[in-house]
């Protein structure tokens, strides 16, 4: 994880800490099904179609849902939730766009201009055009709390290993039990150098595609030190795959900003957030 990317989860997650609430606990089992006995896959091959899949896809189509939970001594105390709707056609033809109940930001890219719209009213259009994997990396503007995973899985010509594997203490794969009971699934646990564990499960057939990946920010947010966290306090993401395509046709009109009638251009994303502060 980026130093820049994790400085700006550790600002998101202040914001979470400080405005969480104190009353309203609600009992909620936290953690997914207990895994049988890991298996020791030095190389992990389970993994690499999927990967595969990715780095070659010509285009993607996803949905994903977002819920981040604060939670408490095993109590949910506050959740957030959201929804990426993402599309790409390789090799630099984009669209993220985040919906959530503070706001609605999307990036149109269509490999020689790209736009932010900051809101319905509100557009800027970056000095030079954003790499897929520059996204993917360091996005320009907040898209959430920890958006390089779900991006890494979502978009096409993208090796989602430099996210998932590079840099890590451990990737081992923990079981192969059905996802939700029903789905064949695979099930892989990493913990990364920075303290951020994950979880993922993808589809056991011959067209691996991810189900869900949960992220557990907790132990990177106490190694930085410089949030006060509450005594049994975890902040963890669950993100899922409610929709995730590869090489079905994407039209163009989907990485161009159209712009709304009234909508005002900003010089830059900080120019937008100065004067809306």
């Amino acid at each position: 994880m980026l130093l820049a990317a994790r400085y700006r989860v550790h600002t998101f997650v202040s914001l979470v800490v400080l405005t969480m609430p104190l009353a309203g606990v609600r009992a909620q089992e936290t953690q997914p099904d207990a895994p049988g006995p890991a298996e020791t896959t030095p190389d992990l091959a389970a993994l690499r179609p999927l990967f595969a899949r990715l780095s070659t896809a010509k285009s993607t189509r996803a949905s994903v849902q977002l819920s981040a939970d604060t939670i408490i001594d095993g109590a949910v105390i506050n959740t957030q939730t959201s929804v990426y709707q993402i599309a790409s056609q390789a090799p630099d033809q984009f669209t993220i766009y985040l919906k959530d109940q503070n706001q609605r930001v999307r990036i149109f890219s269509d490999g020689q201009t790209t736009t932010v719209a900051l809101s319905e009213q509100a557009f800027t259009v970056l000095d030079k055009p954003l790499a897929m994997q520059q996204a993917v990396f360091d996005l320009p503007l907040p898209m959430g709390p920890y958006p390089e995973p779900v991006l890494a899985l979502t978009l096409a010509g993208i090796d989602p290993a430099l996210s998932l594997t590079a840099g890590m203490k451990s990737v081992r794969l923990l079981d192969r039990n059905p996802f939700r009971g029903e789905t064949p699934a695979i099930h892989f646990q990493g913990i990364q150098e920075d303290n951020v564990q994950w979880d993922l499960w993808i589809t056991q057939d011959q067209s691996p595609r991810p189900l869900r990946l949960r992220v557990d920010l907790t132990e990177m947010l106490r190694a930085n030190g410089g949030l006060e966290l509450p005594a049994g306090y975890r902040y963890a993401l669950r993100f899922d795959f409610t929709t995730w395509r590869i090489d079905h046709p994407n039209a163009a009109s989907l990485f161009r900003y159209e712009k709304i009638p009234g909508a005002k251009e900003y010089e830059s994303i900080e120019a937008y957030f100065d004067q809306t502060k």
